[in-house]
Parts: structure tokens; sequence; C-alpha cells
């Protein structure tokens, strides 16, 4: 197949299963939560974990977090849970109500989302926490740690699991291509909401989407791979950390 067409190809869910492989065991009705922004990526997220979930007998719960940034965002969080709602799929707005900092809004609102979708899923008794990073969203942050002089372990960038203490986040989708996300939700009949943030210069993020737009996929994708190899790398030497500490540390009540 032409690499143009696979990059447009809707991702399977055969393939998903595939995707979630590397993250068993899950029990036997798997219940799973999806944070859900509105845009493409988690979209297609949230459908193809329904569907793997569906097949074996469990739920998903999408967590929708209105940060309140926007007059417009209480709207489409609800025009997203609606949508989702019509397929079946149980989903909970979950509003900011911190106090937003005169700077840093982004890093501020990330910690606040982060701190929402990990208390309802321990509400929801929920373990696994799904989110939509993708093949992009990998290279954008490599390419955003090179630019700050980042080692190693910062080029590993995105790890594809983190513990956290009430549940873990599960990062599946960071090998595939927006495109194929995309395609993924044309081929189900289903829309999306894009946000006028991610097209705001003002964020370095966005101004590192743009230039590797300009670049081409095969710099997405040579950073993205960099990335999975740096954190396979990391994850060894945590391995040899963690062994030479079982081999060498004991320790004794106070």
């Amino acid at each position: 197949m032409p690499v143009a067409a696979s990059l447009s190809k809707p991702v399977t869910a055969a393939e998903f299963e595939n995707l979630l492989a590397p993250f068993a065991p899950f029990e036997l009705h798997p219940g799973l939560a999806v944070g859900v922004s509105g845009g493409p990526d988690s979209v297609a997220l949230t459908l193809l974990a329904d569907a793997w979930s569906r097949a074996r007998g469990g739920r998903i719960l999408a967590l929708i977090v209105d940060h309140g940034l926007r007059s417009a965002s209480p709207a489409e969080a609800a025009l997203v849970a609606g949508r989702l709602a019509a397929r079946g799929i149980e989903a909970r707005i979950l509003p900011w109500r911190g106090v937003r900092p005169a700077s840093g809004v982004q890093a501020a609102a990330r910690a606040a989302r982060h701190a929402l979708l990990e208390a309802a899923c321990r509400e929801a008794g929920i373990p696994h926490l799904l989110l939509a990073h993708q093949r992009e969203d990998q290279a954008e942050t490599v390419f955003l740690r090179r630019k700050a002089g980042s080692g190693p372990d910062g080029l590993a960038a995105m790890a594809a699991v983190v513990e956290r203490r009430h549940c873990r986040l599960l990062r599946p989708l960071l090998a595939v291509p927006r495109s194929r996300l995309i395609a993924t939700l044309k081929a189900a009949g289903e829309s999306w909401i894009e946000d006028p943030s991610n097209t705001d210069t003002e964020f370095a993020r966005v101004r590192a989407r743009n230039d590797l737009v300009g670049a081409g996929g095969e710099a997405v994708a040579r950073l993205a791979e960099g990335a999975r190899d740096a954190g396979m790398a990391r994850e060894r030497a945590e391995e040899r950390a963690a062994k030479l500490l079982a081999r060498t540390v004991s320790i004794h009540p106070a």
C-alpha cells in the first residue's frame, strides 16, 4: 500500500487490540476511562476504546474537562457529551473551578486537567485512564525538548505508561498519525471540535507544530521513533537501577 494511502486508512479494531496489548493485563470485563477534549484524536480513541471494551463485556467512561478558558467551552463540552451519549457511551463533564493564573495558563490547565481526570477515575473505580496523544504530539514534544537542550530522559518524551496514585495513564496512540484518527472518525460518521488555541502561535507547541508541518511527515516519524527508542533505553536503565536497589539496599523499621 502506498504511504499516502496507509496514512489515510482508519484504525481497525484488530489494530487497536494490538495497540492495547502491551498494557495488559486488564480485568475480565475491563473498565476504561478516556480523557476527551472533543478533538479528533480523543474522540477517535473513545470510539476505538468503546468497541474494544464492549467486545469484552466491559464499559468506558468518557471524561470531558471543561477548562472554562473560552466562552464557548461549556456548550462544546455538552455537545461532545451528547454525541457520545447518542452512541451509548457514558460521559461526564469535569469543570475546572480553580483560579486562573496571570501567566502559564496552559501549564496550569494541564495540571488541573490531570487532577480532575485522576480524581474522576478514583471515584468511578476505574484504574486505566487512556489519553489520546498521537505521533505528531510525541514529535512536537521531542522537538521542543531538543530546542531546550534536554538530555536522553527528556528526549524520551511522553511515556506510554505512567503509574499514578489512583490509576495508570495509558497512551496507546503514540505511534499513530493524526490522519489515521481523522479517517477513523470519518469512517464512523462522527464529527469533532477544533480548539482555536491549537492554531494560536502565542504558544510554543503550536509554533513547533507549524515547523514540523513544514519539515514533512518523515521528520515527524523520525522524531517519534527517536522518542520510542529513548523511552526503551530509559526503561532499561530504570530496570537496572531497580535490580541494583533490590540487591544492595535493606529497609529496616525505625
